[in-house]
Protein backbone atom coordinates (compact mmCIF):
# COMPACT_ATOMS: atom_id res chain seq x y z
CA UNK A 1 0.00 0.00 0.00
CA UNK A 2 1.10 3.42 -0.75
CA UNK A 3 2.02 5.55 2.23
CA UNK A 4 -0.39 8.40 2.89
CA UNK A 5 0.94 11.61 4.26
CA UNK A 6 -1.08 12.73 7.30
CA UNK A 7 -2.74 16.05 6.65
CA UNK A 8 -1.87 18.74 9.21
CA UNK A 9 -3.85 21.86 9.99
CA UNK A 10 -1.67 24.82 9.17
CA UNK A 11 -0.94 27.10 12.16
CA UNK A 12 -1.71 30.79 11.91
CA UNK A 13 1.31 33.01 11.91
CA UNK A 14 1.44 35.70 14.62
CA UNK A 15 3.90 38.50 14.25
CA UNK A 16 5.80 39.06 17.50
CA UNK A 17 5.33 42.43 19.18
CA UNK A 18 8.25 44.78 18.62
CA UNK A 19 10.71 45.04 21.52
CA UNK A 20 9.83 47.77 23.97
CA UNK A 21 6.19 48.07 22.89
CA UNK A 22 4.07 48.53 26.03
CA UNK A 23 1.44 45.99 26.86
CA UNK A 24 -2.13 47.08 26.27
CA UNK A 25 -3.15 46.46 29.89
CA UNK A 26 -0.27 48.60 31.14
CA UNK A 27 -1.28 51.45 28.86
CA UNK A 28 -4.88 51.29 30.06
CA UNK A 29 -3.82 51.11 33.69
CA UNK A 30 -1.53 54.11 33.31
CA UNK A 31 -4.27 56.07 31.56
CA UNK A 32 -6.74 55.18 34.32
CA UNK A 33 -4.34 56.28 37.05
CA UNK A 34 -3.58 59.50 35.20
CA UNK A 35 -7.29 60.17 34.75
CA UNK A 36 -7.92 59.45 38.45
CA UNK A 37 -5.14 61.81 39.50
CA UNK A 38 -6.40 64.53 37.19
CA UNK A 39 -9.96 63.97 38.37
CA UNK A 40 -8.87 64.18 42.03
CA UNK A 41 -6.95 67.38 41.31
CA UNK A 42 -9.92 68.94 39.53
CA UNK A 43 -12.32 67.83 42.26
CA UNK A 44 -10.04 69.19 45.00
CA UNK A 45 -9.61 72.50 43.20
CA UNK A 46 -13.34 72.89 42.61
CA UNK A 47 -14.13 71.90 46.19
CA UNK A 48 -11.62 74.36 47.65
CA UNK A 49 -13.18 77.07 45.49
CA UNK A 50 -16.66 76.27 46.84
CA UNK A 51 -15.74 75.31 50.42
CA UNK A 52 -12.73 76.97 52.02
CA UNK A 53 -11.17 76.16 55.36
CA UNK A 54 -12.70 77.54 58.55
CA UNK A 55 -10.23 79.61 60.58
CA UNK A 56 -10.11 80.16 64.34
CA UNK A 57 -8.84 83.37 65.94
CA UNK A 58 -8.60 84.75 69.45
CA UNK A 59 -10.16 88.21 69.84
CA UNK A 60 -9.76 89.43 73.44
CA UNK A 61 -10.16 88.44 77.08
CA UNK A 62 -13.62 88.91 78.54
CA UNK A 63 -13.07 89.00 82.29
CA UNK A 64 -12.20 85.40 83.16
CA UNK A 65 -13.67 84.32 79.80
CA UNK A 66 -12.30 84.61 76.26
CA UNK A 67 -13.78 85.93 73.00
CA UNK A 68 -13.00 83.87 69.88
CA UNK A 69 -14.13 83.93 66.24
CA UNK A 70 -14.72 81.13 63.75
CA UNK A 71 -14.51 82.58 60.24
CA UNK A 72 -16.19 80.83 57.31
CA UNK A 73 -15.09 82.66 54.15
CA UNK A 74 -16.57 80.12 51.74
CA UNK A 75 -19.93 80.53 49.95
CA UNK A 76 -21.27 77.36 51.61
CA UNK A 77 -22.61 76.90 55.13
CA UNK A 78 -20.57 74.56 57.30
CA UNK A 79 -21.38 72.59 60.42
CA UNK A 80 -19.06 72.08 63.38
CA UNK A 81 -18.71 68.33 63.85
CA UNK A 82 -16.26 68.56 66.74
CA UNK A 83 -14.65 71.31 68.81
CA UNK A 84 -12.38 70.22 71.65
CA UNK A 85 -9.93 71.98 73.98
CA UNK A 86 -7.26 69.77 75.57
CA UNK A 87 -4.89 70.50 78.42
CA UNK A 88 -1.73 68.45 77.72
CA UNK A 89 0.62 67.32 80.52
CA UNK A 90 2.75 70.30 81.50
CA UNK A 91 4.15 72.47 84.27
CA UNK A 92 2.05 75.66 84.20
CA UNK A 93 2.96 78.94 85.85
CA UNK A 94 0.30 80.54 88.05
CA UNK A 95 -0.22 82.91 90.96
CA UNK A 96 -2.97 83.91 93.40
CA UNK A 97 -4.68 87.20 92.58
CA UNK A 98 -5.63 87.92 96.20
CA UNK A 99 -4.84 86.80 99.71
CA UNK A 100 -6.25 83.35 100.38
CA UNK A 101 -7.29 82.29 103.86
CA UNK A 102 -7.34 78.53 104.27
CA UNK A 103 -9.72 76.91 106.73
CA UNK A 104 -8.33 74.45 109.25
CA UNK A 105 -9.96 71.03 109.01
CA UNK A 106 -9.29 67.82 110.89
CA UNK A 107 -5.97 67.20 112.59
CA UNK A 108 -3.48 69.57 111.01
CA UNK A 109 -5.35 69.82 107.68
CA UNK A 110 -6.35 72.90 105.71
CA UNK A 111 -8.94 73.55 103.05
CA UNK A 112 -8.77 76.25 100.38
CA UNK A 113 -11.85 78.28 99.40
CA UNK A 114 -13.97 76.12 97.15
CA UNK A 115 -12.07 72.98 98.14
CA UNK A 116 -8.56 71.74 97.58
CA UNK A 117 -9.32 70.31 94.15
CA UNK A 118 -10.26 72.13 90.97
CA UNK A 119 -10.83 71.57 87.29
CA UNK A 120 -10.29 73.26 83.94
CA UNK A 121 -13.67 74.53 82.65
CA UNK A 122 -12.39 75.36 79.16
CA UNK A 123 -11.69 71.66 78.48
CA UNK A 124 -15.39 70.91 79.01
CA UNK A 125 -16.50 73.41 76.38
CA UNK A 126 -18.72 71.70 73.77
CA UNK A 127 -21.34 74.32 72.92
CA UNK A 128 -20.10 74.61 69.33
CA UNK A 129 -20.68 70.96 68.41
CA UNK A 130 -23.44 70.77 65.79
CA UNK A 131 -23.53 74.52 65.24
CA UNK A 132 -24.00 75.91 61.72
CA UNK A 133 -21.39 78.41 60.51
CA UNK A 134 -23.13 80.65 57.93
CA UNK A 135 -21.39 81.26 54.62
CA UNK A 136 -19.15 84.33 54.35
CA UNK A 137 -19.67 85.21 58.00
CA UNK A 138 -17.79 85.33 61.30
CA UNK A 139 -19.30 83.39 64.19
CA UNK A 140 -18.23 84.82 67.57
CA UNK A 141 -18.32 82.71 70.73
CA UNK A 142 -17.05 82.84 74.30
CA UNK A 143 -14.85 80.19 75.90
CA UNK A 144 -14.91 79.45 79.65
CA UNK A 145 -12.10 80.22 82.13
CA UNK A 146 -8.90 78.22 82.15
CA UNK A 147 -9.36 77.22 85.81
CA UNK A 148 -12.20 76.91 88.30
CA UNK A 149 -10.62 79.08 91.01
CA UNK A 150 -11.42 82.76 90.55
CA UNK A 151 -8.47 83.69 92.76
CA UNK A 152 -5.94 81.72 90.68
CA UNK A 153 -4.46 83.29 87.55
CA UNK A 154 -2.58 81.21 85.00
CA UNK A 155 0.50 83.17 84.01
CA UNK A 156 1.49 80.65 81.34
CA UNK A 157 0.01 77.36 80.15
CA UNK A 158 -0.52 75.63 76.81
CA UNK A 159 -3.78 74.34 75.38
CA UNK A 160 -4.54 72.38 72.20
CA UNK A 161 -7.69 73.24 70.24
CA UNK A 162 -8.94 70.71 67.69
CA UNK A 163 -11.98 71.32 65.51
CA UNK A 164 -13.56 69.60 62.53
CA UNK A 165 -16.10 71.06 60.13
CA UNK A 166 -18.05 69.73 57.16
CA UNK A 167 -20.34 71.30 54.54
CA UNK A 168 -23.98 71.48 55.55
CA UNK A 169 -24.91 70.71 51.93
CA UNK A 170 -25.35 66.94 51.38
CA UNK A 171 -23.63 66.87 47.97
CA UNK A 172 -20.63 68.86 49.15
CA UNK A 173 -20.42 66.67 52.23
CA UNK A 174 -20.05 63.56 50.04
CA UNK A 175 -17.20 65.24 48.15
CA UNK A 176 -15.66 66.30 51.47
CA UNK A 177 -15.76 62.71 52.76
CA UNK A 178 -14.13 61.41 49.56
CA UNK A 179 -11.33 63.97 49.68
CA UNK A 180 -10.65 63.19 53.33
CA UNK A 181 -10.63 59.45 52.61
CA UNK A 182 -8.08 60.10 49.84
CA UNK A 183 -6.10 62.27 52.31
CA UNK A 184 -6.45 65.27 50.03
CA UNK A 185 -7.95 67.23 52.93
CA UNK A 186 -7.20 67.14 56.64
CA UNK A 187 -9.73 65.42 58.86
CA UNK A 188 -9.43 68.18 61.47
CA UNK A 189 -7.56 71.37 62.29
CA UNK A 190 -5.38 71.51 65.40
CA UNK A 191 -3.78 74.59 66.90
CA UNK A 192 -1.69 74.91 70.06
CA UNK A 193 -1.96 78.09 72.09
CA UNK A 194 0.10 79.63 74.86
CA UNK A 195 -2.19 81.36 77.36
CA UNK A 196 -0.09 84.20 78.74
CA UNK A 197 -1.13 87.59 80.13
CA UNK A 198 -4.72 86.43 79.55
CA UNK A 199 -3.99 86.21 75.80
CA UNK A 200 -4.15 83.12 73.57
CA UNK A 201 -1.00 83.14 71.46
CA UNK A 202 -0.48 80.51 68.70
CA UNK A 203 2.65 78.43 69.30
CA UNK A 204 4.33 75.22 68.18
CA UNK A 205 6.41 74.80 71.31
CA UNK A 206 6.32 71.46 73.11
CA UNK A 207 6.66 72.88 76.63
CA UNK A 208 5.42 75.89 78.57
CA UNK A 209 8.96 77.19 79.14
CA UNK A 210 9.79 76.99 75.42
CA UNK A 211 6.49 78.61 74.47
CA UNK A 212 7.14 81.48 76.89
CA UNK A 213 10.69 81.92 75.61
CA UNK A 214 9.51 82.15 72.00
CA UNK A 215 6.65 84.51 72.88
CA UNK A 216 9.01 86.79 74.83
CA UNK A 217 11.49 86.69 71.95
CA UNK A 218 8.78 88.08 69.67
CA UNK A 219 7.33 90.55 72.20
CA UNK A 220 9.14 91.11 75.48
CA UNK A 221 6.36 93.40 76.74
CA UNK A 222 3.99 90.47 77.24
CA UNK A 223 4.89 89.90 80.89
CA UNK A 224 7.20 91.88 83.14
CA UNK A 225 7.62 88.85 85.39
CA UNK A 226 8.13 86.13 82.78
CA UNK A 227 9.87 87.74 79.83
CA UNK A 228 13.07 88.85 81.59
CA UNK A 229 13.47 85.36 83.05
CA UNK A 230 12.58 83.35 79.92
CA UNK A 231 13.37 85.67 77.06
CA UNK A 232 16.56 87.23 78.33
CA UNK A 233 15.12 90.71 77.87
Amino acid sequence: MANRRTAKTPKSFKRPAPYGRPKLWFTKAFAALASLGLFSLLMTTAYNFLVGDVTLSFVKPHGRYYDFDLRNDSPADQIVKRFKVDYPPQKPIAHATRTIVAKAVGAGGYELPGGNSGWIPVTEFDELNGRILPADKVTPFIMPPTNSKNYLQLDAAVFDITFETAPANATLKVIDDILKALKLRNQATQQRYLVMDNLWIPTRALSVAEAVRLACRDDDSLSDELCPAHGGG
